[in-house]
Formats: structure tokens, sequence, C-alpha cells
């Protein structure tokens, strides 16, 4: 496939000292890159996912992973004159953490090359490059449906009015394409109505994302749903911003304790409304902020019924549902909850490129997050260390200046005896109590009771006006490492009207000795201490979020990619710009054939079991992670299964 049809040359590009590259693409003309880079506009205008940039002095990040469609950098047919691109060098650490899991591998310019062969004395100046143009791929590029960009036209068209647009649709029918496509069109807006009223001023209102869809959250970890003020473009996929960027706000966010609103829609709806509610008061203070509203894929049965009941609540001035072929009672049934307000019915993503799951892309997402650099106060930066080299946060659970007040779980509910292994090594979500209303039965006399007792205590709990009655004790200590233990008897979840969500984090040990539960998580110590400050209470809430046993083999991974960057530097020394000055790009796919055999060549005859050592190696050493042979680790009798197919001899059979 064709993706960039900007052919660089002596006339249209320049390298400069500072490896910065500039680019002049003629009115029509699109580019396509593969990796990470800064982008600024020097002259004229172009556009990338809905938004419109004119020239200014502002970078914009932009990151393109071979996992997702890449964004496509056009200059509008229209343009008198060509736009003038400055293409900066980014290196974020984002691109480290392939060292830490396969996952993350062959996402970004693997050759560190931003021109291919036929470009040497461009590659050659430029040297290693972060981002690499791309003509002719398996790779494919965004693409917006002429309805699409009919309706993302008229939606960010008119200035003045207010918009709560809800996005709506079964699963990868492109919500989230068509999301992002949206909010940059409608920001882009925004700043060119500013800019016009005020010359000097290229800041508007924004745009509020609500952001309901908890298994491919946009800013936030799987799980959670959130409220956010976006002030800048997103270029680029959920990895890259597992919180909101430097310029955009999270307003509140909160904690499902899973990835589907089906373990609890009631609650879903709780904390989608009280969020609902937030957007208000943020509208009253940004006026004309408009609203982008993001649903899961839930369509059928108590996901319709959510869906409706949205609907009826929030009261959007469009209803967006991304598909043409129904079913047609889903439709019908949306019709007749928006009434008179426009329900809008558009073609689904034709082909929605990706090389993840979404099991691997939740799992992306929560490394991304954990290993977010919070020092760094200019941008969004990642760290490689595995987080068994991080030193983590330790919490006192148990007798005064506890630094929780209790632990609740949400769906299942274990016994008092088996809690502790079941939040060891497990990610939770770290939750603010703004008023003690935010617990089932918990009142503020209670709350001075445990400021000044021990847990062992007994205590009155004043149940609230419910069916099933507050069972006693709330919170109870376990038996054997005295873990503050929300009832397991009451099932009970907070109030999101009272509670917030701050971030998640993962439990990385418990020492019963000295009552210390120690934490891993992102969260800035600005933002703690803040709450320490102001003597908030928090509690952290268990669910059926995913396993993180990517944070089990880390380690293991790192030293196994170590020793093999060690013996490719033995073999082929440093990385250096190789270049061809009798290739073409037409040549490009034989000579890619002829390294990928080489390179296959050079490992089959290096040390032999060298990778099989190499992982022998890690198992050794490497913490939380045991290496079972055979049969070891099975239960009774258990054994893998092999299947024998003897074909011929079925064949002989007359």
């Amino acid at each position: 496939m064709v993706l960039s049809t900007f052919r660089p040359n002596e006339d249209n590009t320049k390298v400069l000292k500072s490896r910065t590259l500039v680019l002049k693409l003629a009115p029509g003309e699109r580019l396509v890159i593969l990796g990470q880079c800064n982008l600024e506009v020097a002259e004229g205008q172009i556009t990338i996912l809905g938004s419109i940039l004119k020239a200014s002095k502002t970078k914009y990040q932009v990151y393109a992973a071979a996992s997702h469609s890449l964004p496509v950098i056009r200059c509008p047919d229209g343009e008198l004159n060509p736009a003038v691109l400055r293409l900066h060098q980014s290196d974020c650490g984002l691109r480290s953490l392939d060292s830490l899991s396969p996952l993350f591998g062959k996402l970004w310019n693997e050759d560190a090359q931003a021109f291919k062969s036929a470009h040497s004395r461009l590659s050659v100046k430029l040297g290693k490059s972060t981002f690499r143009i791309v003509h002719k791929s398996y790779l494919q590029p965004i693409t917006s449906p002429p309805e699409w960009n009919k309706i993302l036209s008229k939606l960010s068209g008119t200035p003045g009015a207010t918009k709560r647009i809800m996005l709506c649709g079964p699963k990868s029918s492109g919500k989230s394409t068509f999301a992002k496509l949206l909010v940059n069109r409608l920001l882009s807006a925004s700043q060119n109505d500013a800019q016009s009223s005020t010359p000097n001023s290229r800041k508007g209102p924004g745009v509020a994302l609500l952001d309901l869809d908890p298994g491919q959250p946009e800013y936030s970890h799987p799980g959670q749903v959130s409220l956010i003020h976006i002030q800048e473009p997103n270029f680029g996929p959920s990895i890259t911003h597992p919180v909101p960027g430097i310029k955009s706000r999270l307003i509140r966010a909160h904690a499902l304790g899973a990835v589907s609103p089906s373990m609890d829609p009631s609650l879903y709806m709780s904390c989608a409304l009280d969020l609902f509610a937030h957007y208000r008061n943020l509208s009253s203070l940004h006026f004309n902020c408009p609203l982008v509203i993001n649903t899961p894929g839930w369509v059928l049965g108590t996901g319709l019924e959510i869906l409706v009941d949205l609907i009826a609540k929030a009261h959007p001035s469009e209803v967006i549902y991304m598909s043409k072929e129904g079913p047609t009672e889903v439709v019908e049934s949306l019709q007749d909850a928006a009434k008179t307000t426009p329900l809008i019915t558009l073609p689904s993503q034709t082909s929605e490129f990706m090389t993840r799951t979404s099991a691997h892309l939740r799992t992306m997402q929560s490394m991304s997050y954990f290993h977010l650099d919070s020092s760094n106060k200019n941008e969004l930066a990642w760290s490689s260390t595995p987080l068994t080299s991080v030193p983590p946060w330790e919490i006192k659970y148990s007798g005064e200046n506890a630094g929780i007040l209790g632990i609740m779980c949400y769906g299942e509910q274990p016994p008092p005896d088996l809690l502790a292994e079941t939040i060891n090594g497990s990610i939770v979500s770290v939750v603010v109590i703004e008023e003690a209303a935010a617990i089932p039965g918990y009142t503020s006399s209670q709350q001075e009771k445990d400021e000044t007792s021990d847990l062992e205590t007994l205590h009155e709990f004043n149940s609230p006006l419910t069916l099933d009655p507050i069972k006693t004790p709330l919170i109870t200590p376990t038996p054997h490492e005295k873990l503050p233990y929300f009832n397991p008897l009451n099932a009970i979840t907070l109030d999101p009207q009272y509670s917030h969500t701050i971030g998640t984090a993962l439990i990385r040990g418990i020492d019963v000795n000295r009552q210390r539960l120690q934490v891993l998580t992102p969260i800035s110590p600005e933002v703690l201490e803040e709450l320490n400050d102001e003597n908030k209470k928090i509690v952290l809430v268990s669910g059926k979020l995913d396993t993180p046993g990517w944070a089990y083999t880390e380690e293991m991974m790192k030293r196994t990619w170590l020793e093999k960057e060690k013996r490719r530097k033995e073999l082929h020394g440093d990385d250096e710009v190789k270049v061809e000055d009798d290739e073409d790009e037409d040549g490009d796919k034989d000579k890619d054939e002829d390294e990928d055999k080489d390179s296959t060549a050079e490992e089959e005859t290096s040390t032999p079991n060298s990778a099989s050592n190499d992982t022998n190696m890690s198992f050794r050493h490497a913490p939380w992670v045991e290496k079972l042979t055979g049969s070891q680790g099975r239960g009774i009798g258990a054994r893998v299964w092999r299947v024998r197919r003897d074909l011929g001899r079925m064949g002989d059979v007359n």
C-alpha cells in the first residue's frame, strides 16, 4: 500500500544541525511516518487526525506505532502555498519498554533511519532518527470515510452552540477512532474561534471527553471511567498517554474494578452521572465547551438499557451510532430514547489495523501507566526500569496514623483469611473519600472513633435505609495480617458522589511484622502529600482487573534483552547508519528479504543454545518467577496431551 505521496529531494527536504528535518509539502501531498517526532508547522497549514494546524512555534507530539493504523499528515488541496514542517527528534523513553515486554517490540522506527537507501546523503546527514518516512508498507493509514468527514465538518462548523455528542455502537466499529477525530476537530475549531476573537490567544474553551469505556480507555488505566478537559490534540494511540498530557487535565475519575460495566451496571451508571454533573460545573467555567461521550461496545441486553438511560439523563444534542447494519432493535430503541434528538448512523470503520488484541492493548496500557516518570513535569516520559527494581511506597495499614482506611473488594468477596493472597501482586484502585457518606453505613462519628481506636474494637454503625442492613463491624481485621477489610458480608461499593479515584497501584508485598503495604504507583508524591495534609481517607479497591503477569516477568525480560544486546554488539559493533547508494525504493523489498535471511543465519551461527542459556540464567535470579519442567506444578496425573495423527495409514483404508 502506498502511504506517503511526498518524495524527498534537494528542493523539498533539508536537514538542520539539530538533526531536525525540514520538509516542504505541496498542496495535495501527504506524509506518513513510523515512529515518534515533535511536529512543528513553520509555514502554511496541514491536517492530521482531524486537527487543522496552522503556522506557529508550538510543537505537537506525534506517535505513529506499528500496532495501530498510522496518522496521515496532509497539505490541503485548496491551499495556494506549500506547508513547511519541522520534524524534531523525540525520545521520551516509551520505545525503551521493548526491553521489558515483546508487546512493545517493533512498534517504532527500528532501523533508526528516516529515509530509505535512495536518499543516502540525507540519511548520513541526519544520522539516527526516531521516525521514518513510510512510502510503501503492509501498514495501513487511518482512514475517514466520506460519511464521517461530512458529519465531522457539520459538528465542528456550528460556532456558538454547546454540543453534547454521544457515540455508541458495537465493538470494533471505530468509536474510539471517530471520537479522536471529532475531539481534535472540535478543539481546532474552538482554538480558531478564540484566535479570531483574540488574535494573540490560541486557547479556546477546550473539549470535554467523557470516557465511559473501561475496557479501552483513552486517558486512564483500564477499569476506570473519567472526565478529561482536553486542551491539546491527540496524535497517538492510548498507550502514549495513559494519563492526560501536560496541558490537558483530569477533572474526575471513578474506579469500576472491572473492564466492563456488566459486573455492576448500577455502579457504572452512578459513576457516569456523577461525571456528567461535573461536566456541567466545567461548562459553567468554560463557556461553549463541547462534550464528547464515548461509550463501550455493549449494545445488547443490559448494555442497551444503559445507553437508553444515558440518553435520557445526559440529553445529548446528537447521538451517533457507528454501524449501518443494526441490529434494528438497537437502533429503534436508541431512536425512541433520543425522541427529537438527531440519531445519526454512520458506517463502521472498514479496517482498523491492529497487530495486538484487546487484552494485549490493556496490558500495554497498564505497563505504560506504571512506567511513567512522574518526576518529569515538562512532558510525559517513561522509564524502562523493571518494577522489581523500583523502591516501593510503604503504607501503614493498621494502628494509629494508618495510611488507609481499609480495603474494599468489588464483585467477588474473598473470605478474610484469603484477602492477603488475593490482593498481593494485584492491581488496586486508589480512591479518595471526600465525605463519610461515600461509604454506606459509615458515619462521621465513626470516623472520629477510627482515629482514636484500634481495628480490633467492634464498632457500632448507623445503617442507611437499604433493603439489606449493613452488617457490623463494617471494617474488620483479617485473622493473620490484620489488614483492614471492609466486611465482605455487605458487598458494598463506594458512592461516586462523595469519592473519586486518583490512580491505580500495584501491591508489591505485605510486611506483616511491620504492618506495611508495599505499593508501586506513578501517582506523584505531591498528590499524596496534599491528601495527607488535608487528612483525606484512602480506600484501596480490588476488583476483577487483569492480573499483571507482565510485572512478574519484567526483570527476567530485561536480563534476557541485555544479554541479547551484548551479544549483538559483539557480533556487529555499535549501530551505524548503513546506506547503499545504488539501491532505490523499488529494491527495498529484496534488500529487506536478504537482510532477514542474513540475520536469521547469524542467529543460527551464534553461540549454540545462547537464547536458552540466557533464559535459564534469568529464571535463576528473577523474583516472582520460577521455571517449571515437565509436569512440575501440575495436578496429580496431569500432563500435556500430544495429539498424534497418522494421515498415511488413514489414507490406505478403502
